[in-house]
């Protein structure tokens, strides 16, 4: 499985989203997309919990990409 969610939502936002399902299952890799830079620059301390962030906006083939990339290092690791 992998989340893919934005960080700004309404009610819960995308990082308290990554929190709270690498509680449940510290396994889980975790995408993030953002179309803000300063909401990009509150996940630099969470590289752990939180394996890409994708700019908005995206095309299909970037995001993509994205989705092959965290599945292959989770796969590695």
């Amino acid at each position: 499985d992998l989340p893919v969610t934005d960080i700004v939502m309404p009610g819960m936002d995308g990082i308290a989203l990554a929190l709270k399902a690498s509680r449940e299952h510290p396994d889980m890799a975790i995408l993030l997309m953002t179309g803000y830079a300063a909401e990009r620059q509150r996940t630099h301390n969470l590289e752990e919990l939180i394996h890409r962030v994708v700019a908005k906006p995206f095309t299909l083939r970037q995001i993509c990409d994205a989705v092959d990339d965290v599945l292959a290092h989770r796969t590695v690791n």
